[in-house]
């Protein structure tokens, strides 16, 4: 899991808990001409589960973890629905780390 946008590049980023053991994340896509964001991967570490917003190239296969759930508009918006069972989550960007729920 290797951080490739900055914080100012994906914010506003929004956590919402859902029904059952989701969480929903949007955050901003950043617009760039040769890659995307496709979702997120993720890991659990004791009680912290961190996350990283996947870049991927246009041309290359990608295959985030999750997967954004809602289709790439003129919002420039992805969400994504991550497991959850309490643990404190931390967003990897590429200059800092940040936790984002609770």
């Amino acid at each position: 899991m290797k951080p490739s946008y900055a914080k100012s590049a994906v914010e506003p980023v929004v956590v919402q808990k859902l029904q059952g053991d989701e969480l929903s994340v949007r955050y901003s896509v950043f617009p760039e001409s040769s890659y995307y964001s496709g979702g997120i991967n993720y890991e659990k570490a004791g009680d912290t589960l961190k996350i990283v917003i996947d870049r991927c190239g246009i041309s290359d296969k990608c295959a985030p973890m999750a997967k954004t759930v809602i289709p790439l508009d003129d919002k420039w918006q992805a969400e994504v629905r991550l497991p959850y069972h309490g643990e404190k989550v931390v967003l990897v960007h590429a200059d800092q780390e940040e936790q984002i729920y609770p």
